[in-house]
């Protein structure tokens, strides 16, 4: 099995470190039930092994057999041992991981040309995610990997963004899946992946997990500076490679940014033939006011974190 992609959390360790997570990779590809360490005389082990981990896991995708919540670590100054449980046996998760690799070839074909700029795979890359159903608890194993998504069409935010990273990989678009927490309207505050994609040297937040909740033709998160994407959003700004206002954000790429009333109600009689779009408000706004405006017979929503109003235009047989 294999899965080259993009590196990020392997970049930000030290050489002891990245030592450790390529032993870790090696043990994992080869099954191993432990991987047993050494110091070397006069040593000591000084580095974190939930860290490493956590890199080996976010980095690669391909490790979605791994129970990792059963992992056992003994460490002392001198010796490390890590304790691996499998959810697959070699034999089942390189025939699943088959399955996979033909879904993202099948993805391919069927989203992606030649000519395509890597703004325009990436969107189509969001948008195959609208496919895929937000799981329910309880959760199991596959929710939170590449299986869940691909071979199961369900799956949870981590799910999402290993999945969204893996085919940003196999299009050579540089992608990381990003670790942090989600606030709610309600403010609720809960574990949250979500992506940081870079697109011609321009970094930005993407989050496929959060816009399919709105069934389809939602751009709410795509392609967000650090500023936007913390309306709702809490991680290590520290740590993630910064992420500056730009132009390769949905809204501003389509002309669907509205500055005041005004421009609002032109771009919704410049859509009123449109089956769907959504609008960015750059003006104060509220979920009382969307009668206000002549949307048409439809399902209107309103994201008040990115203020941010979708319209779905009625069928009408």
């Amino acid at each position: 099995m294999n899965d080259n992609g993009s590196k990020f959390y392997y970049s930000r360790l030290t050489d002891g470190e990245k030592n450790l997570y390529d032993r870790i990779c090696e043990a994992l590809l080869r099954f191993e039930p432990a991987l047993s360490i050494h110091a070397g005389m006069g040593k000591a082990f000084t580095v974190d092994t939930k860290k490493i981990m956590t890199a080996v896991l976010f980095d690669n995708p391909v490790f979605f057999y791994l129970d990792r919540r059963r992992i056992i670590t003994k460490q002392t100054p001198m010796y490390i041992q890590l304790i691996f449980q499998y959810d697959y046996t070699k034999e089942e998760a390189e025939k699943l991981w088959a399955e996979v690799e033909n879904r993202i070839e099948l993805f391919i074909k069927n989203h992606i040309k030649p000519d395509m700029s890597p703004l325009a795979k990436q969107l189509k890359v969001h948008n195959f995610l609208y496919t895929i159903r937000t799981a329910e608890e309880p959760f199991d194993s596959d929710c939170f990997s590449v299986v869940g998504a691909l071979l199961r069409d369900r799956c949870v935010c981590e799910g999402f963004a290993k999945t969204y990273k893996l085919l940003c990989d196999r299009l050579g678009i540089a992608s990381i899946v990003v670790v942090g927490e989600a606030l709610h309207e309600n403010g609720r505050r809960e574990p949250h992946s979500w992506n940081i994609t870079r697109i011609k040297g321009v970094t930005a937040h993407t989050d496929a997990a959060w816009d399919s909740r709105f069934g389809g033709a939602a751009y709410d998160y795509f392609n967000l500076c650090d500023a936007d994407i913390a309306a709702d959003h809490c991680f290590d700004t520290e740590f993630y490679p910064k992420c500056d206002p730009n132009k390769i954000n949905y809204f501003y790429k389509n002309g669907l940014m509205a500055q005041d009333e005004d421009e609002l109600r032109r771009i919704i009689a410049d859509k009123a033939d449109e089956p769907y779009y959504s609008v960015k408000l750059l003006f104060p706004f509220s979920k009382e006011r969307l009668d206000e405006f002549p949307f048409g017979i439809g399902t209107l929503r309103y994201n008040a974190a990115q203020n941010v109003i979708g319209f779905i235009k009625a069928m009408i047989e």
